[in-house]
């Protein structure tokens, strides 16, 4: 009798023991859950912030000290991955560092002097400003459109995919607390800057041997700053930029500007 009812203390503790197991197991399953619904809140918000933070940071704020390898080939990764309709890739990216940012600069500087000169509105301080922007930067970046010929794509979707290839580039600059700023210098032909379509110079074309399906929409220049060039900016509501349709049963029901949320 005592050995029947040893035998069933011990299964009943067993039992306990399993149980209480399975309970911690459980809790500690719905705890790490928990964790990773909070790990991933704490990812959004701080990719909205980083979204926030970004700025335009011009060569004349840069420290001087060098950007690492490492930190552009991860901006160029973040590139690859932007939006690209029917998988096209359209960006094409002439990274120059070293001496050859200098020849950058001198090509730019040369280019405004002779185009600025014809125009009569030559300045010696803009002229140096170049010079100076490609010395500050430990990178300049040709930011290219490369459009295939067979194309699906209208003109416009290929370049606004560039466009958000160097956001993702911008982003993860300031992820890493580096500065970066999107020039538009000596990308227009002269006679053709007031139109809408994107014509290179000449000039600019031999500079970057482009070939016949590639066009240059700019110049990012890379360099290291302090954390105070990444100061607040201003944006306007975007209850002021957006309409907000509500539909049910296919009809439009509802139709305001946004009052910060949905009323």
């Amino acid at each position: 009798m005592s050995e029947r009812f040893a035998t069933a203390s011990i299964a009943s503790v067993v039992a306990a023991c399993g149980a209480s197991f399975l309970t911690y197991f459980m809790l500690a399953k719905q705890h790490q859950q928990n964790d990773d619904v909070n790990s991933n809140d704490s990812k959004q918000e701080s990719t909205l912030e980083i979204i926030k933070k970004r700025r335009s940071v011009f060569p004349k704020q840069y420290n001087g000290e060098p950007v690492a390898r490492e930190v552009v080939d991860a901006m160029l990764e973040a590139a690859r991955w932007a939006p690209t309709h029917h998988l096209t890739e359209p960006w094409h990216f002439i990274v120059y560092s070293g001496e050859s940012r200098l020849a950058v600069g001198n090509f730019l500087a040369e280019d405004y002097k002779e185009t600025a000169t014809a125009s009569g509105k030559f300045l010696d301080k803009k002229y140096e400003k170049k010079l100076k922007n490609a010395k500050a930067s430990s990178y300049i970046i040709a930011l290219c459109l490369d459009r295939k010929p067979n194309s699906k794509c209208p003109e416009v979707e290929e370049i606004c995919s560039v466009a958000m290839a160097v956001q993702n580039m911008h982003l993860v600059g300031t992820e890493m607390g580096v500065g970066s700023y999107w020039s538009s210098a000596s990308v227009y032909d002269p006679k053709e800057k007031k139109s809408r379509a994107i014509v290179n110079s000449s000039a600019i074309r031999d500079f970057l041997e482009l070939s016949p399906t590639q066009t240059c929409l700019g110049w990012l220049f890379v360099g290291s700053c302090e954390d105070n060039c990444f100061k607040s900016g201003l944006r306007k509501p975007i209850a002021d930029k957006v309409v907000i349709y509500v539909l049910r049963r296919c009809h439009v029901v509802y139709l305001q500007r946004v009052g910060g949320m949905l009323n």
